[in-house]
């Protein structure tokens, strides 16, 4: 067995600032993955601080679909809607996500911040 599978890149890259509101999501991974241990393992999400710092009641929710491209080893996630200006986006990927050798993917967190437009 090999190494087991880790992210290699990202678009948006790791604290990049001034995202698009339309952006989607792409993880590039260095092994192949088991498609089948994607569903439920994916977290997208606003920070919570922010919702305080602005006073509001709720933090929004981020809607989305994922597909992987095992081809390219690539997930991608598209947002159902334009996502929320000036908020900070938090992509985990959680455990369970398998290699297709069945070896677990090192823990991974996506962090970008949204621009205005």
């Amino acid at each position: 067995m090999g190494p087991p599978p880790e992210v290699v890149f990202s678009a948006p890259t790791q604290d990049e600032t001034d995202v698009a509101l339309t952006t989607s999501v792409r993880i590039q991974f260095s092994r192949d993955i088991d498609q089948a241990t994607l569903k439920g393992q994916i977290r997208v999400q606003y920070l919570d601080a922010q919702t305080v710092e602005r006073g509001e009641p709720a933090t929004p929710s981020a809607q989305f679909t994922a597909q992987y491209n095992a081809a390219n080893r690539v997930l991608e996630l598209k947002f159902a809607k334009p996502l929320e200006r000036f908020r900070t986006v938090n992509v985990d990927l959680l455990d369970g996500i398998l290699g297709t050798d069945k070896q677990p993917l090192k823990p991974f967190t996506l962090t970008f911040a949204l621009g205005g437009s």
